[in-house]
């Protein structure tokens, strides 16, 4: 059964959930563990495990001749072999069978309700859990799987009802008052959930797990005074407890009494000056009261101490990193930081990753590869590790160590979408473009087989796709896969700007080209590649007044560490069709000093016989 979520306690209050604390905690934590999953467990198709235990029911009232019990079991076990094959239609067809022959067969019935479940047909699956529960009104199972049905569809009375007469059947199951205070819970009756809580109090004492069930109950009905006092009681049952100190602690700082909250995290560290939430808490205090300093140290005592687990050291270290990173004024500190969780969890891959973060954002390439190899010889099946190196070496344009880098990566990550793509990215560069092809293609097997799911990759890979097409004279395929990639992801302003550029060099419908290229301008006016292709389109459409403004705006915008060739020689071949001829002259030469050939154009300009000429852009 999946039982009626309760409300998500606040955010500060979350690390102390499901932690022991007190005598016979752990116990209880176990306990209702094993109730939860157990209620979770009935919701699955799992019918036919341990439900034929009925003989003697049969045997005290026989409906069936022996040979047509016989006939039964045939059918049933037939059944059950076909649903672990995941053939459910045919499972459905032999259990239709055991029905024709014994349709007063409690458990049958249920298992044609979990079937008829499992395939989607809710109505038949809610029909026959009914009658497995009216053959048998005191079957625990039965019940429960109806219960969770029932409130799967929301109708919440009648799970309730159910609930209710079961708690008449068994009175001294603590399972089915938990059952009944989350019914209640998610229905609203606060006051009703609280008392079953309470009666499972009664029978099990005072306990961590019921406690902050009752002041999440508490807290979404807004009565704070009763959500408080939960607590207030935990306390008291276990004084020496000061987790539970920590956490009326932050019920302070949620009430907005900053003062009360700081005492009281004051009181626990004299008491427990070890207990490493004390520091989380005092962490947001100072954040909350305006001292970041005071909330960082905290939160690196927090990591330093020994008695927090890892996992929760780990999440703290996401949370915080940036700000780590960025306070300059105590960067040995973080580095000492970083160190020490190495020394202490040095198979942790985490920490590593963190600490090759720290190294990154020091400008420690070298230092940060090697973090990241450390990594992966902790777990090659780390696909962000990959990456990272991979996209550090492109940016150094060191193709062939990212093409070794993605052929290793994918040895221990064949199906891995986003190395093939690096590694095509890493082949074109080289202009190898059929190798670069074929890892595209195997890319995009990957999703057509329900391999990968990345929408955001896939797009990009079709893009990379129509690429290698137009440089491998493929026009037609090429703006087929720019189509597939827009489609995926209608906003990539690169591969629009790339299809649409394409387009216009080959003189295939310029309003497209158009229409996609100034979605490119909107979006970043400053890009002078973006403003290039428009103002280059424009030209070709004959608009040059606009063409030589756009083109203007992009040499403007240039950036100097780009190859700006193609853009100067663009400038050029706009001057000149705008009766500029001089200029124009100036620009291709320009273009040719970057290392384009235009000297047919400037003699071709410079020449007697063409003084006044004005190119012809189509």
């Amino acid at each position: 059964m999946n039982v009626p979520p309760h409300p998500k306690p606040p955010r500060s209050l979350s690390r102390f959930i499901g932690r022991g604390g007190g005598r016979g905690i752990l116990f209880h934590m176990k306990r209702y563990l094993f109730i939860l999953l157990a209620v979770l467990a009935v919701s699955s198709p799992a019918w036919g495990r341990a439900r034929r235990g009925d003989r003697a029911d049969r045997a005290a009232a026989p409906r069936l001749t022996e040979a047509e019990e016989k006939q039964f079991f045939l059918y049933y076990y037939e059944a059950v072999r076909l649903r672990d094959q995941a053939l459910y239609d045919q499972a459905l067809d032999a259990l239709l069978l055991c029905y024709a022959i014994d349709s007063l067969d409690p458990g049958l019935n249920a298992d044609l309700g979990l079937l008829y479940g499992s395939i989607g047909l809710i109505d038949e699956a809610e029909a026959r859990l009914a009658k497995a529960v009216e053959l048998q009104p005191a079957n625990w199972w039965y019940n429960l799987r109806l219960i969770n049905l029932l409130t799967e569809r929301k109708q919440f009375d009648r799970a309730i009802r159910l609930a209710t007469d079961l708690q008449q059947v068994y009175p001294y199951r603590e399972d089915v008052y938990y059952m009944l205070a989350s019914l209640y819970a998610q229905t609203g009756q606060t006051a009703k959930a609280a008392e079953a809580y309470n009666t499972m109090e009664r029978m099990v004492g005072i306990n961590e797990t019921l406690s902050l069930e009752k002041f999440r109950l508490y807290a979404q009905a807004r009565q704070n005074k009763k959500a408080v006092g939960e607590i207030d009681r935990l306390i008291a049952a276990f004084p020496h407890e000061t987790r539970y100190q920590v956490l009326r602690g932050d019920i302070y700082m949620q009430q907005h009494q900053p003062d009360e909250a700081l005492a009281v995290y004051r009181d626990v560290l004299a008491r427990d000056p070890q207990n490493p939430y004390v520091y989380l808490s005092l962490s947001d205090y100072y954040n909350a009261t305006g001292q970041p300093d005071q909330a960082m140290d905290m939160i690196v005592t927090a990591l330093r101490n020994e008695q927090l687990d890892v996992d929760t050291k780990m999440g703290i270290l996401g949370k915080y990193i940036e700000k780590l990173l960025a306070n300059q004024k105590k960067i040995d500190e973080t580095e000492e930081l970083f160190k020490l969780l190495i020394e202490y969890y040095p198979l942790e891959e985490q920490v590593h990753a963190y600490y090759a973060t720290f190294l990154q954002y020091q400008g420690r390439k070298e230092e940060m590869l090697d973090e990241l190899e450390t990594l992966l010889y902790i777990n090659p099946a780390n696909e962000g590790a990959w990456l990272q190196r991979l996209q550090t070496y492109l940016a150094d344009g060191d193709l062939p160590r990212v093409l070794a880098v993605a052929d290793q990566g994918l040895e221990s990550l064949p199906e891995s979408a986003s190395l093939l793509f690096y590694k095509a990215v890493a082949l074109m560069q080289l202009k190898d473009y059929p190798a670069a092809l074929a890892a595209v293609r195997e890319a995009l097997a990957l999703f057509d087989a329900g391999k990968a799911n990345n929408k955001a990759l896939q797009s990009n890979l079709y893009a990379q796709l129509g690429d290698l097409h137009y440089q491998l004279g493929n026009a037609p395929e090429a703006f087929e896969a720019y189509e597939n990639a827009l489609r995926l992801d209608p906003g990539n302003v690169y591969t629009m700007n790339n299809y649409a550029y394409y387009l216009s060099l080959a003189g295939e419908n310029l309003r497209r080209a158009e229409q996609l290229s100034a979605k490119t301008v909107e979006a970043e006016p400053k890009n002078s590649t973006f403003l290039d292709t428009y103002a280059w389109i424009l030209y070709r459409q004959g608009s040059y007044s606009l063409a030589k403004f756009y083109i203007e705006r992009a040499i403007d915008n240039l950036d100097p560490e780009e190859d700006n060739s193609v853009l100067y020689d663009h400038y050029g071949d706009i001057l000149q069709a705008s009766g500029e001829k001089e200029k124009a002259v100036e620009m291709w030469r320009k273009a040719q000093e970057l290392g384009l050939d235009t000297g047919a154009k400037i003699e071709a300009s410079t020449s007697p016989s063409q003084e006044g000429d004005v190119a012809d852009p189509q």
